[in-house]
């Protein structure tokens, strides 16, 4: 992920590291917390991927 351009995907995946975050303070679901990140990290990879 060298070279990130802040796309689409990036924006998403700013919007689930926020809600991962958000939730880790409030329900302390580690489970639900993984999941939201693996997402975002998923969009972000997408967002690096694209030519």
């Amino acid at each position: 992920m060298k070279n990130l351009k802040f796309g689409t995907n990036f924006a998403v995946f700013i919007l689930f590291f926020g809600l991962a975050a958000f939730d880790a303070v409030q329900t302390q679901n580690w489970w639900r917390v993984s999941v939201f990140m693996a997402l975002g990290l998923l969009c972000l990879w997408a967002d690096a991927k694209k030519s």
